[in-house]
């Protein structure tokens, strides 16, 4: 494993031949705007030049479509993407800064990230707490079913497994479709903007 040491005077950031640990992935999806601009590049196969990125950045971060972004909102963004948060990219092997072309791209190993993010939206309910509360409305139905309560007595111990079973098919099967919707680069937007505000145009 390699360690690069950053310009900003912080821990040293971790690669490996497989892409970067966990502690480095963490730190570098903490910042909203480093996430937007590794979703940016995640949807591209194509070299972007860092004007067109601050462009686009500022319009999700203002929640408004590319062509209302003012020259004061993209010139914070590019000041900041060229200062700090791409040259942080490119030390732990995320993109490619060209820095005098003004050129980014995307390494092989941004795609490494997809395991450490998932979006929840503030008004939904965690999986792991689904899943849980639907087995024990299941469980206590099973178990009124097996004193002779009715309605629940009327069910067999085969109906009831397949009750449960389908229930969790059904279930599963959302779960994985919310978690591929909620990935980055996944869709045209990035997650949080999708889910906080569902009117931004990208162009």
């Amino acid at each position: 494993m390699t360690r690069h040491q950053p310009s900003d005077g912080s821990s040293p950031l971790k690669l490996s031949h497989q892409g970067i640990d966990r502690e480095t992935a963490y730190r570098i999806l903490s910042n909203r705007r480093r996430r937007f601009v590794i979703h940016y590049l995640m949807t591209t196969d194509e070299k972007i030049s860092l004007r067109a990125l601050s462009e686009q950045v500022a319009a999700w971060e203002n929640g408004i479509s590319r062509d209302k972004v003012t020259s004061t909102q993209r010139k914070r963004v590019y000041t900041a993407l060229h200062q700090a948060h791409l040259p942080k990219l490119s030390t732990v092997g995320l993109v490619e800064y060209d820095t005098r072309q003004k050129v980014i791209g995307p390494t092989e190993n941004i795609d490494t990230l997809q395991v450490y993010l998932d979006v929840v939206s503030e008004d939904d309910i965690p999986w792991s707490v689904f899943y849980t509360g639907t087995a024990l409305v299941f469980a206590t139905s099973v178990l009124l079913g097996w004193v002779g309560l009715v309605p629940f007595a009327l069910l067999s111990g085969y109906a009831w497994a397949m009750l449960l079973s389908a229930t969790f098919v059904g279930i599963g099967a959302v779960n994985l479709y919310q978690n591929r919707q909620n990935r980055l680069g996944a869709n045209h937007l990035p997650p949080e903007v999708t889910l906080d505000a569902d009117n931004v145009v990208t162009d």
